[in-house]
């Protein structure tokens, strides 16, 4: 045999021959094709194995027997020529017709194998001993199926009709069955043209079944009578056969007949890829470009894009190709090597580029959509995929488009990440740079506004501005289109950036005004009530009548309404919610929702209710809205009721796991609870609720992780926050925003750990976050601190030493659009309720600089910086000063002994305040003011003060002005009025529900006392104070104990204490007990006897004030400082 292979193989050299080398036998299944062929130990290409008879036309089909189907399983037995091409001589007959079937190993094999290995008693050996029932197709159970099926047919029909019926119905799985019915056909031949139906037919079917008989078909069919689809069949064929160079033949014989590419040039492609056969896949790729050119010679000069997309037909089976990343390893082995060949003109090299387009794509996909993706390893690969073209002298922008486009239209790409670096960035920059060497090469502007829809998503203004400058940078004469303009609008409207808003705006009125919709109006009332600026809402809002002659819709109406929600302005709310209705337009869900946030955030559970009640009766389905009942929760911890909060969000969960409540998850209520306790530093009832959310499977957001920091720094434990935001939400790619940094921030200033806080602000600034009005403030804060440090450190002790960082920051804040930090939709860390209108920022930053300044008593620096926060602050004629801002004013005039323009702070804040703290029954039914009086010891002060009608969560709203008022009234010795009308004040605040914090008690009851108005302090002392008061600790000789500042001696653990409670202080104590001691020495003396009330005052005292005087008697004497400034002389 090795003879007769010589003697074929004589002009093709001896060289060829090589001996098989020496290994020891295996018992491994190998494939047909080594132990059937005689050849298989010369290194010849499995394509050159086998070739079939050239017999053509009638002559193989006239072979057939059809009326004998004994054989008809095994196909039509061609007679093979004696002088057949190649190496056929060297097959057995059984082999050479079981190697038809199973020639090459191809992605069907398995499929074969797999099949042909369910006969029992089959060894897996690389030979296997014959069975008897194993040599035809008997025990074929599709075969078998097929034959029963076919006697039933004939028992009623011709064989002829059967046939014909069964491919006009084409039913699926048939193939077997017609083949049967063709093979059982008498003389005559059949017609061609039901040849190729019939081929058509076995096309549909399993290839690797049929391909023999698709062949032998496609050999008896007249040349002229072929069409493209029998060519793309029969060339699908030889490819499953493994007879490639036959297939490209047919490829190209079809190519010169027919004006299309689906050919089955797919299936050669993909057959080549496999086998790693670059240069014919090179060649039949030229062909079909060239092909492609001599149909529509238009796309000579079309773009390569334009082309990629028209030679898209020839690499649809690419993708099914499994390691296709070895492949593009070899074919880079092989450009390497060959380079000179493949880019020898300049057409090449433009075909090259279009060979990569083509071919790479499939490469693309198969590395990002990998079952278990490693970013690293995707970004590496990217990395040398991009140097690879660069090396073979190809630009790769059309893969960089695909492969960006691809990421981005991946979920995993599309959301957050912050452990894994964004690949799709990294080439976006890369391909920015590459194009910098190649004039004509830019990114696409379809590329760059799918990444500015990408950056948009997560709210990246910066990286959206970024994105448009490099739009107008490659395309400075092509203008945005009409969609880019409509999102650049509805994107700056919800960051607040009302500039941008305006000039696209602008833009898309002057370039497509007939597109101009309620829709882009609206953006603009919506930009206007990000920004917490009803005017200016309004002012838009009146332009869709006056000025585009527009009815506005509900959209508009919801917008308008929530501008004046977000102000915290309740009589505009009422109006506008009237208004709507008014106007017949039904209000929806969304028109419910601010209103009830409203309601909510003030405490008016009352109000709440009505409203909830009014949307139900009017069919809007707020019962079943997360976000509308989650107010529900928000209204009662505002008025102080959290376990009917937390029995709220259990009935919510249990309605949320019925099926009966819509939204996204139930992660927003349970947030809410959580922020309520962490605000309060109790960590045992935060971590309760964390774990309840962990049980319930509810989901954990980055606001979940900001209420356990929140309630750590609250805690003193702010390093244990700091690992949560460094490590916990690293680990757990969760997004960090500006409010966890300020959270962090005021917990190390808190624990005045300023080299901690200035780590975290160096970090903060380092990350670019978005600033909010909690972050900016907290930075100045601590900018500020630092400095203070310094001039410490420094033992700069000038007062009116400048803080230029402070400044510096300050100035930053001022020249930036500071409405967008308001239109962030992030938490705002209060330190107390203020007005969240637009005024608010950045003053808000005024009164913080005021405050530094105040340490140091530059007052001249705090006016001038309060004359610029007016000036720079646009207040209209019916707004107000914020409240935070005339506190610190009002501190800096108190430092300064100016007590006149404390009062008029005073005023100003008052007026305020009833504004802000007004509930919707005070706007029904306005209440009719309190009668003038200077009485607070009556029991009915502290009743009003219980059953007042304003919104609870905001009592304390003017504790800090008050304080500052009463002190500047107190420190007045030579105005005899002061400590009655510091009295009338307490008086009108209580009766209005104000709360009065511990120091402004606890001064005016020192003031009270050491001026002789005894029964007033003592009295005053025992109803709003005693109560709290914890009782006096044992000493214990040699024990050193700190007690908190002002506390000393008491049995109190201030972290237990909340800081809302109102608690006499040791110095009250002392002075009250100075007191009760000179009434008694005046009782010695026979002084001191009250006439109205006919007793002694101490008896008076012990009368109206028994708490007070049992714990001046139990008070211990231990000659401390304040005890010896006060009771020396008793």
């Amino acid at each position: 045999m090795l003879e007769r292979a010589s003697t074929c193989l004589e002009t093709g050299g001896r060289q060829l021959l090589r001996a098989p080398k020496q290994c020891i036998p295996t018992r491994r299944m190998l494939h047909s094709t080594f132990w059937h062929h005689g050849a298989h130990e010369l290194p010849l290409p499995p394509m050159w194995w086998l070739s079939p008879s050239p017999s053509t036309n009638a002559a193989a089909l006239d072979s057939v027997s059809y009326g004998d189907t004994s054989h008809a399983s095994r196909g039509p037995q061609v007679a093979r020529s004696p002088d057949a091409p190649l190496l056929d001589f060297l097959y057995p007959e059984k082999a050479l017709a079981l190697i038809h079937r199973w020639s090459a190993p191809t992605s069907d094999m398995n499929n074969l194998r797999r099949r042909w290995n369910q006969a029992p008693g089959s060894r897996q050996y690389s030979t296997s001993q014959w069975l008897p029932g194993q040599s035809g197709d008997g025990d074929d159970q599709v075969l078998q199926e097929a034959k029963g099926e076919m006697e039933r047919l004939v028992l009623d029909n011709t064989p002829e009709d059967a046939l014909n019926h069964l491919l006009q119905t084409r039913p699926p799985d048939k193939q077997e069955l017609a083949w049967l019915l063709h093979s059982s056909l008498d003389e005559p031949r059949p017609t061609d043209t039901k040849l190729l139906a019939l081929l058509a037919y076995l096309g549909e079917g399993d290839m690797s079944r049929f391909a023999t008989r698709i062949v032998q078909l496609f050999d008896a069919i007249e040349p002229d009578l072929r069409d493209a689809p029998s060519y793309r069949i029969v060339i699908t064929a030889h490819v499953n056969l493994g007879t490639t160079g036959l297939a490209i033949q047919l490829q190209e014989e079809a190519l010169s007949l027919f004006d299309t590419l689906d050919l089955g040039i797919d299936a050669i492609i993909k057959r080549t890829i496999q086998d790693n056969q670059w240069e014919l896949t090179w060649r039949v790729f030229r062909t079909s470009r060239q092909h492609l050119l001599r149909l529509d010679p238009e796309l000579e000069h079309a773009s390569d894009v334009r082309l990629t997309m028209a030679l898209a037909t020839i690499w649809r089976q690419v993708p099914q190709l499994p390691d296709l990343v070895e492949h593009y390893n070899s074919f880079f082995i092989h450009m390497q090597q060959y380079q000179h060949e493949w880019c020898a003109s300049s057409q090449q090299r433009k075909d090259l580029v279009l060979f990569t387009a083509g071919f790479l794509p499939s490469v693309v996909d198969h590395v990002i959509d990998s079952p278990e993706p490693d970013e690293n390893e995707i970004h590496n690969f990217f990395v040398n995929l991009f140097r690879d073209l660069s090396a073979i002298q190809v630009h790769g922008s059309l893969l960089y488009e695909y492969t960006i486009s691809k990421m981005l239209q991946t979920p995993r790409y599309r959301k957050y990440t912050r452990r894994k670096q964004k690949v799709w960035l990294n080439l976006y920059t890369h391909y920015c740079e590459s194009c910098k060497d190649l004039p004509g090469r830019k990114p696409s502007p379809s590329l760059i506004f799918k990444l500015i829809q990408q950056h948009g998503a997560h709210d990246s203004s910066k990286r959206v501005d970024a994105m448009i400058e490099d739009h107008i940078t490659f395309y400075p004469e092509r203008p945005f289109t009409r969609d880019n303009l409509s999102y650049f609008i509805q994107f700056y409207a919800r960051m607040g950036n009302a500039d941008k808003a305006h000039k696209y705006f602008e833009e898309l009125q002057t370039r497509f005004p007939q597109s101009l919709s309620l829709h882009h109006i609206s953006s603009l009332v919506y930009v206007h009530t990000r920004r917490t600026d009803p005017e200016a809402a309004v002012q838009q809002f009146k332009r869709i009548n006056a000025e585009f002659g527009l009815v506005p819709d509900l959209v508009c109406w919801n917008n308008l309404l929530h501008a004046f929600c977000r102000a915290d302005d309740l009589d505009g709310s009422l109006e506008c919610f009237n208004n709507i209705l008014d106007s017949g337009i039904e209000p929806d869900l969304l028109t419910f929702g601010p209103l009830l946030d409203l309601c909510a955030s003030r405490g008016d559970v009352e109000a709440f209710e009505t409203l909830f009640t009014k949307a139900q009766e009017m069919k809007i389905p707020v019962e079943r809205d997360r976000r509308a009942r989650s107010g529900y929760v928000q209204a009662f911890l505002s008025a102080g009721d959290a376990e009917a909060a937390e029995e709220i969000v259990r009935v919510m969960c249990r309605d949320w796991f019925a099926g009966t409540m819509r939204g996204d998850s139930l992660t927003h209520p349970w947030n809410i609870l959580l922020f309520h306790y962490a605000a309060q530093g109790d960590v045992f009832n935060t971590r309760r609720l964390y774990r309840e959310m962990r049980e319930h499977n509810i989901p954990i957001d980055t606001w979940t992780y900001a209420a356990l920091m929140r309630s750590l720094t609250e805690s003193k434990t702010t390093n244990a926050a700091w690992k949560i935001l460094n490590e916990t939400m690293r680990e757990k790619n969760v997004r960090p925003h500006a409010y966890h940094y300020a959270i962090v921030l005021s917990g190390f200033l808190r624990e005045q750990q300023l080299g901690h806080a200035r780590r975290v602000l160096r970090q903060m600034k380092m990350l670019r976050l978005a600033p909010t009005r909690s972050s900016r403030g907290t930075a100045i804060l601590t900018t500020g601190l630092l400095e203070l440090e310094k001039l410490r450190t420094e033992r700069n002790k000038d007062p009116h030493a400048r803080l230029v960082e402070v400044e510096q920051e300050l100035r930053a804040s001022i020249m930036t659009d500071y409405g967008q930090e308001i239109a962030n939709n992030q938490p705002v860390f209060k330190r107390y309720i203020d007005a969240p209108e637009l005024d608010n920022v950045p003053p808000g930053y005024f009164e913080l600089v005021i405050m530094l300044y105040n340490t140091r008593g530059a007052f001249d620096i705090c006016k001038q910086l309060f004359e610029a926060a007016t000036k720079a602050t646009s207040i209209a004629t019916n707004r107000i000063a914020p409240i935070a801002l005339l506190s610190a004013i009002m501190e800096t005039h108190l430092k300064a002994k100016e007590y006149d323009d404390v009062e008029k702070c005073w005023a100003l804040a008052r007026t305020g305040a009833d504004r802000l703290v007004k509930t919707f029954q005070q706007v029904v039914e306005p209440e009719q003011p309190a009668p003038v009086s200077d009485s607070i010891t009556n029991p009915a002060v502290r009743e009003a003060m219980e059953s007042a009608r304003i919104a609870r969560r905001r009592r304390h709203i003017l504790v800090k002005p008050a304080r500052h008022y009463i002190r500047s009234l107190l420190a007045q010795k030579d105005n005899p009025n002061a400590l009655q009308q510091a009295q009338r004040t307490l008086h009108d605040l209580l009766i209005n529900g104000f709360v009065i914090d511990t120091l402004t008690w606890n001064k005016l009851i020192q003031h009270l006392a050491l001026r002789g108005r005894l029964i007033d302090a003592f009295t005053a002392f025992e109803m709003y104070l005693m109560p709290s008061f914890p009782g006096w600790t044992e000493l214990t000789p040699g024990y050193i104990r700190k007690w908190p500042r002002s506390y000393k001696f008491m049995e109190i653990r201030r972290s237990q204490v909340p800081k809302t409670t109102v608690m006499p202080r040791y110095e009250t104590m002392v002075i009250l007990a100075a007191a009760y001691a000179q009434t008694q020495r005046e009782e010695r003396y026979g002084r001191g006897y009250h006439q109205e009330m006919e007793a002694w005052m101490p008896e008076i005292l012990e009368r109206i004030a028994p708490m007070t005087i049992s714990a001046i008697d139990s008070m211990p004497r231990t000659g401390d400082g304040i005890q010896a400034q006060y009771l020396y002389n008793y």
